[in-house]
């Protein structure tokens, strides 16, 4: 019994070895991979009241924030952290404030949520990126 005692926190540490390994294996298989040389996507932004705004555009840029930032008349802004990049809160001076009405900015890629964050979400050509103006469901609930 005491033989079991003493191996008990090196087989806790070889799982935490193997699952960290395991994470670290899945996060290379799926994190983003950029696309080298021109492509040309297309930008959407859904207001609060359904009003639209489009942007066609031809881009060498590999990441989404880094192409917006080239679009002229379009105005990106948010807070950033080193680990998750931009968080966008304001879209062509419309500001989603999740702390007063629980608005954000979703952002998708043909339609469906993006895996990364704009600073880190790899464009490929063709795609189209929708920024929409969305109420949590907890304030859906309260309307």
């Amino acid at each position: 019994m005491n033989k079991f005692k003493r191996l008990s926190p090196f087989l806790g540490g070889c799982a935490a070895i193997a699952v960290l390994a395991l994470l670290l294996v899945i996060y290379t298989l799926t994190k983003p991979v950029p696309m080298a040389g021109t492509k040309s996507i297309s930008i959407e932004v859904v207001y609060e009241n359904g009003v639209k705004d489009h942007y066609q555009i031809t881009t060498e840029a590999q990441f989404l924030l880094e192409a917006l930032n080239s679009v002229p008349n379009f105005q990106i802004d948010g807070t950033t952290t080193e680990e998750l990049g931009l968080m966008v809160t304001t879209i062509n001076g419309k500001r989603a404030d999740y702390q007063k009405d629980g608005a954000y900015w979703a952002l998708l890629c043909d339609g469906e949520p993006c895996s990364y964050g704009v600073s880190r979400q790899a464009i490929k050509d063709g795609e189209l990126y929708t920024f929409q103006y969305t109420l949590s469901s907890e304030e859906n609930k309260k309307s």
